[in-house]
């Protein structure tokens, strides 16, 4: 089976936002509960310390968020090869992967996982390395036959049932 792909900045960046948004919100409430108890030890009004912690609260996340965006999209711009068309062809036994500039391939046995989730199949080479594959470039039938094949291989997964 071989299947066509083009990841874009909005795919890319829609995908490390959903993956990074409780991390961004939890790292945020961590600061803002350090602020706060740093302006409680102080004894200034209650009031005050809500407002004021409201406002950093926003400031750190918005800062996050910016940071967040500017460093994705220098990751993004940097890499040639996530923003080529790929294309990819599963075997029984490989994944092969064509780009503009590449030709490679990998065995089944070499995969470390792989991650299924809404939008993506993310196919591990390592605990950090992975290959990013958009679902809107495969068919219902598509789907299913590369959860058998990963299946089929004892790869480790954690894939979808739908």
């Amino acid at each position: 089976m071989t299947v066509e792909t083009h990841i874009t900045f909005k795919d890319f960046l829609n995908f490390n936002f959903k993956n990074s948004l409780p991390r961004l919100i939890i790292f945020s409430f961590i600061i803002l509960i350090f602020f706060g108890l740093n302006l409680y030890n102080e004894e200034i009004d209650k009031k005050e310390i809500s407002k004021s912690a409201s406002i950093w609260f926003a400031a750190v996340f918005v800062f996050m968020i910016g940071r967040s965006y500017f460093r994705l999209k220098n990751a993004f711009y940097s890499n040639k090869k996530i923003q080529e068309k790929i294309s990819y062809t599963f075997t029984e036994e490989k994944i092969h992967t064509k780009g503009e500039t590449f030709d490679g391939e990998f065995t089944w046995k070499t995969v470390h996982r792989v991650k299924e989730n809404k939008d993506w199949f993310l196919i591990y080479q390592s605990k950090t390395t992975m290959n990013m594959i958009p679902k809107k470039y495969f068919t219902k039938d598509q789907i299913r036959e590369l959860r058998n094949l990963v299946q089929k291989n004892n790869v480790k997964a954690k894939l979808r049932n739908d």
